[in-house]
C-alpha cells in the first residue's frame, strides 16, 4: 500500500471502547492514513455522513443509541448522505450468526470479528481499493454482491458504483467529477429499483388479495400490507428527476387506498380493496409505457 495517496483518504473511526479506537487508530496510522474522525456514538456517524461524507467507514456494528443496521440500509437506500456507494468495513467482538446477517444484509462491505489484526485490517482496506464488490439492486436490497458463489447464475445486474476511496487513494478523484458519477450512479439505482418495486406490488397484492376478500386480516395480512405501502412510499420517493415522474399520482393514489385499507383494520372497505389490483396493474403499466399522459388518464379513472 505504499504507492497509495492515503494521507488523501478522509476516513471516519467509530468506536464506544477507547482502546479499540487507539488500536485500529494505530493501525490506520501505519498504513499511511492521516486524515482521521473519531467517534463512540451511532449518532456520530448519521452527524458525521450527514455533514462531511467521509471515503471510508471503519465501525462498530453494535451502539446503545441506535440500531446500526437501521442506519446502514437508510444509507445505502440514500435516505441519509451524499453517497450510498460509501464503503463501511464494521468490526463486532459477538459476531453471531443474527447479527452477520442483519449486517450483510443492511450493506456493509465487510464485517470482522475483533481483535483486529493489523494484516487483516490492511488486506480488507486493499481490497475495497482494489476490487470492491460490484453492487446489486432488488427488491429488498441494495449494496455489494452477496453471492459467495461467483459462478452462480443471476439475473440481477452487477454494477461499478463511485469509489471515492479508491479515487483519492489512487489520484484519480484528479481527473474526474466523483459528485456527478455518484449522482449518475444513484439514478441508475433509483431505476433499478423503480422496476423491482412494479414487480413487488403486484406480487404482494397476489398474496394480499385474496385474503382480503376472505375477510382475512390477520398479522401476516398486516405485514404483507404494511410492505406494500413502503414500497409504494419508496417508487414514490425515487420518481423524482426520473423518466417514470409520471407514475408518481398513480403511486400517490396507491399510498392513499392502502393506508386506508391499514386504518380499517380487520373491516377494510370493499371498493378500497377493489382499487387495490388496478392500481397497482397502473402503475406498472406506466413503467412499461413511459407516458404521462397514460398515466393521467389512468389515474383519473379510478380516481372517479
Amino acid at each position: 500500500m505504499d504507492k497509495l495517496r492515503l494521507d488523501q483518504v478522509d476516513l471516519m473511526l467509530v468506536d464506544p471502547d477507547l482502546n479499540i479506537r487507539h488500536s485500529v487508530k494505530n493501525i490506520l496510522h501505519g498504513c499511511g492514513f492521516r486524515e482521521i474522525r473519531y467517534g463512540k456514538t451511532l449518532r456520530e456517524i448519521r452527524d458525521g455522513i450527514v455533514e462531511t461524507m467521509p471515503d471510508l467507514l471503519i465501525c462498530e456494528a453494535v451502539y446503545d443509541d441506535g440500531d446500526f443496521c437501521d442506519m446502514l440500509y437508510a444509507l445505502r437506500h440514500h435516505q441519509i448522505g451524499s453517497n450510498p456507494f460509501l464503503p463501511v468495513i464494521a468490526m463486532t467482538w459477538d459476531p453471531t450468526p443474527e447479527l452477520v446477517k442483519r449486517v450483510v444484509e443492511a450493506g456493509a462491505d465487510d464485517l470482522l470479528a475483533k481483535p483486529i489484526s493489523t494484516g487483516q485490517l490492511q488486506d480488507r482496506i486493499k481490497s475495497l481499493i482494489d476490487t470492491r464488490k460490484p453492487f446489486v439492486v432488488t427488491s429488498d436490497y441494495i449494496g455489494p454482491d452477496r453471492r459467495t458463489d461467483a459462478t452462480r447464475e443471476s439475473t440481477v445486474p452487477l454494477l461499478d458504483v463511485p469509489n471515492t476511496l479508491r479515487a483519492k487513494a489512487t489520484g484519480e478523484d484528479q481527473k474526474i467529477d466523483m459528485q456527478k458519477a455518484i449522482d449518475d450512479a444513484v439514478s441508475n439505482v433509483n431505476l433499478q429499483k423503480l422496476d423491482r418495486h412494479a414487480f413487488q406490488i403486484n406480487w404482494l397484492l397476489d398474496q394480499i388479495l385474496p385474503k382480503l376478500e376472505e375477510g382475512q386480516t390477520d398479522e401476516a395480512v398486516q405485514g404483507m400490507l404494511e410492505r406494500l405501502l413502503y414500497v409504494a412510499e419508496d417508487s414514490s420517493r425515487r420518481m423524482v428527476g426520473t423518466e417514470y415522474a409520471h407514475v408518481s399520482d398513480l403511486c400517490r393514489s396507491l399510498i392513499k387506498v392502502t393506508n386506508a385499507v391499514i386504518e380499517a383494520g380487520n373491516r377494510p372497505i370493499p371498493k378500497d380493496v377493489r382499487l387495490l389490483r388496478p392500481l397497482a396493474q397502473a402503475i406498472q403499466v406506466g413503467f412499461a409505457a413511459g407516458s404521462a399522459a397514460t398515466a393521467r388518464e389512468i389515474s383519473a379513472s379510478i380516481g372517479s
